[in-house]
C-alpha cells in the first residue's frame, strides 16, 4: 500500500542544459537551468551509493529523503543548502527513508529495526531517530509532520489492516481506524490538524478524504471513474484545506486533482500522456508531481492556476524525473537520472521570487 497504488508509472524526462556561469552547488555540481522557464535544478546527490531520492523540502529549503549509501544500504538522509548529505542512520536495521520535515526542522519516516520490521520514527538533531510505536502489527509508516509537530502515517494492529494514526506533538499515538473502509492511510496534514489520506473500499484505494477533529471524515470525490476498483488518493493538503491527489476519470486514466471546499476537484491534466499523480501542493495553491507526456515519457512538473502543468525537466544526460515535494517559496524536491544512469535527490529552484 503506497500513496500513489494506482498505478504504476514509469518516469522519464527532459534533458536540461548546464549553466556554467552559475556558481558549483554541493559537490561541486553546478545548478542548470531547468526545462521550465524560471528554474534551476540543482544535484543534491546521494550517500555514496547510485540512488537518491527528495521526499520532502521545508521552507527554508532543508531537504529529506533517502539514498543508497556506499555500503549498499538505504538510508534516510537531510541535506541543508550549500552542505552535504546528512546519513540519519536507522533504527538498527539495514533500511531507512525520510518522508517528512517540518520548519523546526524535525524529521519523519520509516525505519527497520533490529528485528527487521518497518517502524514509524521521528528524528531531532538533539534525539537523533527515534520508534514512534505501533498499533501492535507492523508495518508502521510516518509520512508527514506539521509546523505544530503533529504526525501522521499508518500502522497495523496484529490482527488487522492499516489504519490511519496521528502521533500528537504531546507524544499520544491516536487511532484514527479505518473510516468505515478496509484499509485507510493519512498522507498529509496541515497546522489545523486537517488530514488527507486515502481510505480502501475495495481491492485498491478508492476514497480521497480529508478529516478533521470538528467535522470528522469527508469523501472528497473523484474525477469520474465508476469501475469497481476506481477511486483517489489525497496526498497533499495545505494551510487553506486544499488537497491534490491523484484519481481515475471517465475514460479510465489516473489524472492528478486539485480539491478546494469551493470548487470542489478539478482535474489538472497530462503532459500530453495519459497519466498523472499530484503528490505535493503549497500554500500558494501550486501543485507538484509527475505527469506522463505525449511520447511516453514521464516529467515532473509543476501545475498553477494561471499556467497550468509544466514541465520541470532533468539533469543534464538524464531522462527520468519525479517531483515530490513544495514548499511555500515555490522550491521543488524529488529526483532525476543522470547520463550514467544513476538517480540523484534534486531542488528546482525559482530564479526569481
Amino acid at each position: 500500500m503506497t500513496r500513489v497504488a494506482l498505478s504504476a508509472l514509469a518516469v522519464v524526462a527532459v534533458v536540461a542544459c548546464a549553466d556554467s556561469s552559475r556558481p558549483l552547488g554541493p559537490g561541486g555540481a553546478r545548478p542548470q537551468v531547468s526545462a521550465m522557464s524560471g528554474y534551476t535544478i540543482v544535484d543534491i546527490g546521494t550517500l555514496g551509493g547510485n540512488f537518491g531520492f527528495a521526499r520532502h523540502i521545508n521552507d527554508s529549503g532543508l531537504v529529506v529523503g533517502e539514498s543508497r549509501t556506499a555500503a549498499g544500504q538505504t538510508h534516510a538522509f537531510l541535506w541543508r543548502p550549500g552542505d552535504q548529505m546528512i546519513d540519519l542512520g536507522t533504527l538498527g536495521g539495514a533500511f531507512s527513508g525520510a518522508l517528512g520535515v517540518n520548519n523546526d526542522g524535525v524529521v519523519v519516516g520509516r525505519s527497520t529495526n533490529a528485528a527487521g520490521d518497518r517502524r514509524a520514527f521521528r528524528w531531532t538533531s538533539a534525539e537523533g531517530m527515534h520508534d514512534l510505536g505501533s498499533l501492535g502489527g507492523t508495518p508502521t509508516d510516518a509520512d508527514a509532520i506539521n509546523s505544530r509537530g503533529d504526525i501522521v502515517g499508518s500502522s497495523r494492529p496484529v490482527d488487522g489492516d492499516f489504519h490511519a494514526v496521528l502521533w500528537t506533538r504531546a507524544g499520544s499515538m491516536r487511532d484514527l481506524g479505518t473510516f468505515g473502509g478496509v484499509n485507510a492511510q493519512a498522507f498529509g496534514i496541515n497546522n489545523l490538524e486537517q488530514i488527507t489520506g486515502g481510505r480502501d473500499v475495495g481491492d485498491f484505494f478508492s476514497t480521497a478524504f480529508v478529516w478533521s477533529e470538528k467535522d470528522g471524515f469527508r469523501d472528497i470525490g473523484n474525477l469520474g471513474g465508476t469501475g469497481p476498483t476506481d477511486g483517489a488518493i489525497g496526498n497533499d493538503i495545505n494551510e487553506r484545506g486544499d488537497v491534490t491527489g491523484n484519481s481515475i476519470t471517465a475514460a479510465e486514466e489516473e489524472h492528478a486533482f486539485f480539491w478546494s471546499e469551493a470548487v470542489g476537484m478539478l482535474d489538472l491534466g497530462t503532459l500530453g500522456g495519459g497519466s498523472s499523480v499530484g503528490i505535493a501542493i503549497n500554500s500558494a495553491r501550486q501543485v507538484a508531481g509527475r505527469s506522463r507526456s505525449a511520447d511516453g515519457h514521464a516529467r515532473a512538473f509543476l501545475w498553477t492556476s494561471g499556467d497550468g502543468m509544466r514541465d520541470l525537466g532533468t539533469l543534464a544526460g538524464g531522462q527520468n524525473s519525479i517531483a515530490h515535494a513544495l514548499n511555500n517559496r515555490g522550491q521543488v524536491a524529488g529526483r532525476s537520472d543522470v547520463a550514467s544512469g544513476e538517480i540523484h535527490a534534486v531542488v528546482w529552484t525559482p530564479s526569481a521570487p
